[in-house]
């Protein structure tokens, strides 16, 4: 029998996603966003042009929802889909570089692959067997006239799927370092407004995926965006979804859950779905007998906390803070401090200990400029970067109680 166990283990594979977007067979939940997005992609399909931004803070699952949009807008609207992501780069030219190039190598009709080659023959520089490893030109002059002609390019592209596609959605995705780019913002606002006027729509779904940060720099440099991209806002999760979640997940392994183990998961993923498989995946690696107990989950809770805090939190703030008594206020600011809302030095000052309380000036100034917490618009008064953040020390003041619990 434990041969038999041992060798289940062995084979065991997760269905969670840690650290990297879901794939769309395990997409749960959103169910007002995704109707949001789905009657953005039924508006294209009657050859108009829509523009959407997903926002929300890190870890709330942005790009798993934009995967899973451009998955439904292929699979059920037949529209052609591109999806980048633009970590790192600062310039429009390689953003349309590598849009295209995208496009290219994710078509999958040999025809339609031969026509968008046509289209873009001048600019091609290498395609290997079945388009895979199509190379665009990374000439500047070439670029620029590519980004010159991106409406006629798109409208070459609509004519030549006609027939075959209903329309386009091209995803834009990871913008940091590029939306405090002037440039990137008129080229967004520029390409709207010629498609308005120009009395010839187009059916293109244009979708934005950042941070609130990115949004504001986009409308610091072009404050009309504001009115040409609808907003879908990403909140953490409600209690129910996260229950429903963790339940479809483990059930799609065989694996029950125990009601107590069921709401400490929900409790201390925190509605976000980063840190949800996380937790997820730490205790699907803990079970042993197809049933998480009480003990299972906080085993494998306390396990994702460290993850969790090495990966988000471990070379940018605690190697840099080695006070312990620095890292006893940050432990307790996490479990004082109520998921999401802002706080001021005077209302929490009290709640520390005489020692802490000397250190707080110089530990708040510290953890500013780590970029932990930030200044909100009223004076004196700061909150969390984002929530990624503060659940994670809330998990790492845990982890640490358990252990002075066994000592």
């Amino acid at each position: 029998m434990n041969e038999i166990i041992a060798a289940e283990i062995a084979n065991k594979e997760s269905p969670f996603s840690p650290g990297r977007p879901v794939p769309t067979e395990y997409f749960i939940a959103r169910i007002n966003e995704i109707d949001r997005l789905e009657r953005a992609i039924k508006q294209t399909l009657t050859n108009r042009n829509e523009n959407i931004f997903i926002v929300g803070e890190r870890g709330i699952g942005k790009s798993s929802l934009a995967c899973f949009i451009k998955y439904l807008a292929e699979k059920k609207y037949n529209l052609l889909g591109s999806h980048i992501f633009l970590g790192g780069v600062k310039d429009v030219e390689t953003m349309i570089r590598l849009l295209f190039q995208r496009l290219l190598r994710e078509v999958s009709d040999p025809n339609i692959l031969e026509s968008l080659k046509t289209i873009f023959t001048d600019y091609i520089k290498g395609v290997s067997l079945f388009g895979v490893g199509v190379e665009f030109t990374s000439d500047k002059n070439e670029l620029k006239a590519i980004v010159d002609n991106f409406i006629p390019l798109i409208r070459k592209i609509v004519a030549s799927i006609e027939g075959k596609k209903s329309g386009i959605i091209l995803i834009l995705d990871d913008l940091n370092g590029i939306t405090n780019v002037p440039e990137f913002s008129h080229f967004l606002k520029s390409f709207v407004d010629e498609l308005a006027t120009s009395g010839n729509p187009l059916p293109i779904l244009f979708v934005l995926v950042g941070i609130p940060e990115r949004r504001i720099d986009l409308l610091k440099n072009q404050p009309s965006l504001s009115r040409i991209y609808d907003i879908v806002n990403l909140n953490p999760m409600s209690n129910e979804e996260s229950k429903e979640f963790f339940e479809t997940m483990f059930s799609k392994c065989g694996i029950s859950i125990e009601s107590a183990a069921l709401q400490s998961m929900v409790t201390y993923s925190g509605g976000f779905p980063v840190l949800m498989h996380e937790v997820g995946d730490a205790i699907f690696w803990m079970d042993s007998d197809r049933n998480i107990s009480q003990e299972d989950a906080l085993s494998g809770i306390f396990r994702a906390g460290d993850i969790i805090g090495e990966k988000y939190l471990g070379s940018q703030v605690y190697h840099e803070i080695r006070s312990e008594t620095y890292r006893s206020i940050l432990r307790r600011m996490g479990k004082i401090l109520p998921f999401g809302e802002n706080f001021k030095r005077k209302d929490i000052i009290n709640k520390f200990p005489q020692k802490e309380r000397k250190n707080f000036d110089n530990f708040l100034r510290r953890i500013k400029k780590l970029g932990l917490i930030v200044e909100t618009d009223h004076r004196n008064e700061y909150r969390f970067a984002n929530q990624l953040y503060h659940l994670s020390v809330f998990l790492e003041s845990l982890r640490a109680e358990k252990e002075k619990e066994k000592s």
